[in-house]
């Protein structure tokens, strides 16, 4: 029966010789990482192997006693495995766990629970490597709380711990126990068991084992076995491996935060912790409420005395304040004003220098003598021209003059000579006696 309980839960003797300690009471996030293989639908072996070995290592440093509280409980040997439904607490026990490890190596821990879970992944890896411990893993994973690289990274830092802590494992002693005997056959179990072909579905397994146990117990009353079935076992041995065993049997109930029982388990560990807290916290409230209102009296009666002082000093004060404001009143009314002058002064000053720029142009022209010479250079001209037709005219007039008076007696001896024709008298010579 000793090798079946063996055999059946798959225990066995811790590295060392040492007999294998009873498993730690679930915990809350340990009952349900039990749950999360099914429900991840994975099977990280590894991560397991590395969870179980890191939970035997950290019971031979005691960390039940040394690390555990009432808020960080034993971890199961699956708990760094798979996902657990509250991460921020799975996160925050890996980091506290991978602290208490460093100062057992007396290492200094560059962070605490309040920092950034980035800063606190990042020291950690510095002090994890500060020690020597050599892990391949993507840093980015180990802020889930779970997986293959928290727990190598557990594993790691164990080994080392356990190696400066100067232990030493043992060989491993077996006990010498005979071979199990083997169980005898039920034929009529077997005639009366259900086929392949007819395997009932899920649900109706729990009749089905009812139905067994009851062709079992006819089976065994008609044959009239009813012999005591006697041990050779030491019962010290026995006990100790009931105590071995007895928590791997238990199923952990569901911690469902909906549950009613969990909200009443809840309540009264509330209520406990308020009936012991709050005397001693109701009197230093009572104490502090007294202190404070003792300083609010001191107060109201230092700014009763304060107001009493300086009530002609304020009053001086609101009167400046006013003068003030009117002052400031008439500087913006000033200063509009002023304003508006600067643009009437800026627009009579553009219009100045238009008139400015156009008086001397007008300057310019009026000054400028080159116009009069040329007048000047040509009357001189003209006045030179004048006496050159002048003379030329009076050059003419002589010539006329000289030839007229030779033309006269020669006209006066053809009248002569013609004088006694009819009509001579009477006969144009063609000249004007009048002209000059």
């Amino acid at each position: 029966l000793k090798c079946g309980i063996q055999g059946g839960v798959g225990g066995s003797p811790a590295p060392g010789g040492r007999p294998e300690m009873a498993a730690a009471p679930p915990t809350p996030a340990a009952s349900s990482s039990g749950a999360a293989p099914g429900e991840a639908g994975q099977n990280n072996a590894e991560a397991l192997s590395l969870n179980d070995e890191a939970v035997d290592m950290l019971m031979l440093l005691d960390y039940e006693t040394g690390f555990c509280n009432k808020e960080l409980k034993p971890l199961s040997r699956t708990f760094f495995s798979y996902p657990a439904p509250n991460a921020a607490l799975q996160f925050k026990y890996f980091t506290q766990l991978v602290m208490w490890l460093l100062k057992l190596a007396k290492q200094q821990a560059d962070w605490d629970e309040y920092d950034d879970p980035n800063t606190v992944i990042t020291n950690m890896m510095v002090a994890v490597k500060a020690m020597g411990v050599q892990v391949n893993i993507v840093p980015g994973k180990l802020k889930q709380g779970y997986g293959d690289s928290v727990c190598l990274v557990l594993h790691g830092l164990l080994k080392e711990v356990l190696r400066r802590t100067q232990f030493e494992w043992g060989v491993p002693t077996h006990p010498d126990e005979g071979l199990a005997d083997e169980a005898e056959v039920d034929s009529d179990a077997e005639i009366h068991s259900v086929g392949e072909d007819e395997m009932p579905d899920q649900g109706e397994d729990e009749d089905l084992m009812y139905q067994e146990d009851d062709l079992k117990k006819a089976a065994g009353d008609s044959d009239g076995d009813h012999q005591v079935l006697e041990a050779n076992v030491d019962p010290k041995e026995w006990l100790l491996e009931v105590e071995r065993v007895a928590p791997k049997l238990k199923i952990p109930a569901s911690n469902d935060s909906k549950e009613w029982r969990t909200h009443l388990q809840q309540t009264r560990s509330y209520k406990q912790v308020i009936e012991t807290q709050f005397p001693d916290a109701k009197a230093q409230l009572d104490k502090l409420s007294r202190e404070l209102s003792g300083a609010l009296e001191r107060i109201r009666s230092k700014e009763a005395f304060i107001n009493s002082q300086f009530d002609h000093r304020a009053l001086d004060y609101r009167q400046q304040q006013e003068e003030l404001n009117t002052v400031q009143t008439q500087y913006a009314e000033l200063n509009e004003v002023v304003m508006n002058l600067q643009d009437e002064l800026k627009n009579v000053v553009e219009e100045l220098d238009l008139v400015k720029n156009d008086m001397e142009d007008r300057s310019t022209t009026v000054t400028d003598t080159a116009p009069i010479v040329k007048m000047k250079d040509a009357f001189k001209r003209l006045r030179v021209d004048t006496r050159q037709l002048e003379v030329r005219i009076g050059v003419v007039s002589h010539t006329l003059m000289q030839a007229k008076l030779r033309q006269r007696p020669q006209e006066d001896r053809k009248r002569g000579a013609y004088g006694g024709l009819p009509g001579a008298g009477d006969v144009d010579d063609g000249y004007n006696d009048d002209d000059p």
